[in-house]
């Protein structure tokens, strides 16, 4: 509450204890006064204890539902409710009770939610609306499920993704993995927030469906990343040795990729100047989509001209001798480099750069980019319809690096042998070393060697020295064995071996 205006607080207490009536022009002061309030926790704990609290706010709320008034005093009212101070006062209790008397209140809730579907409501308006959305299919069941069958309409939702706000299309992403996995009176678990799926447009549950360019919400997300510490993966009581490496494997997946994204949240401050390092290039401006890419080596794409000629060829010479400067230095717009498409300050997509001699050589060039994932896909061409020019900034995280690592474990399906426990259980503890192998008669093993190129249909005879014989025999006889030779040198699969083949 505004100290310099003590007639508000007047308001506020004479209202809340019953000295004073509400009267019709009293209801905008006693609005304001809630959402002036300088401690919220305070004007909260006296809202619902009051005998007249709620009642007053019922009436207030109720008083003038036209869009005007709904996106000025109520907006205020439901933006200083959103302080996140409010959410565990009382164990979360206190705001429970006082957006219920809300939404039960005549007339208001189906007025804000027509306000809404007819577009008549402001982006910041848009914002508490989806906020208090979240918070009612978030009540007990019974008290949430007429809201989460509400909410599981496409068209409340779909509406909240296509929000310019990213803290409204939070909410809804929010508001959708709540309906999706607990409809009707299903209970909510309080752990709901730890699991994936709703931080940004590239949380799926299944960490095989991540698309590996990261998108703009992403990188703008504040939100916790979805990583199993080991003590998580140990409360997991896991004992089959498949599922141990399937969470193994997950939780590599998903550490290596935030490398990938944290580094690029730093590179593109450094390509912005918020950050002091060397940039990877300039920032080419002017750019407008005008074709679809394809070509035998690529997957489709977008084409974008641009408006101005590239500053590397710094002078108008004709299409040999540009093509000819493109052949010659590699490095400049190199294919399959990482980059990013920008609306003014907003970040429109990531995308990888496709170098095209034919297209780059034109006067004005043609730059031909990759985008990654149907979401990006999506919100991509929906952003570009919007943009009459974007620019494209080149970014120096070493996607090349990444890539093939991260979409070789999303592509891993069997694991060539079982692990035990050994390596994955806690505590770690190594493997013993080898015991001795003084007991197996190496001369067997040489004539198992040796007749192995009759049994493969192999021309030339294989042969092993006393190491490479220890070596053998140790991959055999064990479940993991590590087996160190000269680069070059494939030593086949580990798996593992039946007990009886020396005997």
């Amino acid at each position: 509450m505004d100290s310099r205006n003590p007639r508000l607080k007047k308001i506020f207490d004479d209202v809340t204890s019953g000295e004073r009536q509400l009267t019709d022009p009293l209801v905008p002061h006693f609005i304001q006064s809630i959402s002036t309030h300088p401690d919220p926790a305070t004007c909260l704990h006296a809202l619902v204890t009051s005998e007249r609290g709620l009642k007053a706010i019922q009436i207030a709320i109720c008083f003038n539902p036209s869009p005007e008034s709904l996106n000025g005093d109520v907006a205020d009212l439901l933006a200083y409710l959103r302080d996140s101070k409010l959410e565990y006062l009382g164990g979360g209790d206190t705001l429970q009770r006082l957006l219920q008397a809300l939404v039960d209140s005549h007339n208001f809730w189906s007025s804000l939610l027509s306000a809404f579907s007819t577009g008549q409501l402001q982006q910041s308006t848009g914002r508490s609306f989806s906020w208090l959305l979240l918070q009612l299919v978030l009540l007990p069941p019974e008290l949430a499920e007429k809201y989460r069958n509400m909410a599981s309409g496409p068209d409340i939702i779909q509406t909240l993704l296509r929000s310019p706000d990213s803290e409204t299309r939070s909410n809804a992403r929010k508001i959708n993995h709540v309906v999706s996995l607990y409809p009707g009176d299903a209970t909510v678990p309080t752990g709901w927030p730890e699991a994936p799926g709703w931080r940004h447009n590239n949380d799926p549950y299944s960490y095989r469906k991540i698309s590996i360019l990261p998108t703009p919400d992403e990188i703008a997300s504040t939100e916790r990343p979805y990583l199993r510490t080991v003590d998580e993966i140990d409360d997991l009581k896991l004992t089959s040795p498949i599922e141990m490496c399937k969470v193994h494997v997950e939780n590599q997946f998903r550490l290596l990729r935030e490398d990938l994204v944290h580094d690029t949240r730093e590179n593109l401050q450094v390509a912005f100047g918020g950050k002091k390092g060397k940039r990877t290039g300039d920032i080419i401006t002017g750019l407008v989509l005008t074709d679809i890419y394809a070509d035998e080596r690529s997957k489709w794409g977008l084409g974008f001209t641009c408006s101005d000629d590239l500053p590397f060829f710094r002078s108008t010479i004709d299409d040999k001798v540009r093509k000819d400067r493109l052949e010659q230095d590699r490095s400049y717009l190199r294919h399959g480099s990482f980059a990013c498409l920008l609306s003014g300050n907003e970040t429109v997509a990531f995308v990888t750069i496709i170098r095209d001699v034919h297209l780059l050589a034109r006067n004005p060039p043609v730059i031909a980019v990759q985008l990654g994932g149907s979401a990006a896909i999506k919100d991509t061409l929906s952003q570009l319809r919007r943009c009459s020019l974007v620019s494209l900034a080149q970014i120096s995280t070493p996607l090349f690096a990444y890539e093939p690592v991260l979409r070789s474990l999303q592509a891993m399906r069997l694991i060539p042998f079982l692990l035990d426990g050994t390596l994955l259980a806690k505590p770690h503890r190594p493997r013993a070393a080898p015991g001795d192998l003084s007991d197996i008669d190496q001369e067997d093993v040489s004539d198992f060697i040796r007749d192995l190129p009759t049994s493969l249909g192999a021309q030339n005879p294989i042969a092993l020295d006393d190491a490479q014989m220890r070596a053998f025999i140790c991959g055999l006889t064990q479940k993991v064995a590590l087996i160190q030779g000269p680069p070059g040198i494939r030593f086949p699969q580990l798996c593992e071996v039946p007990s009886d083949l020396f005997t």
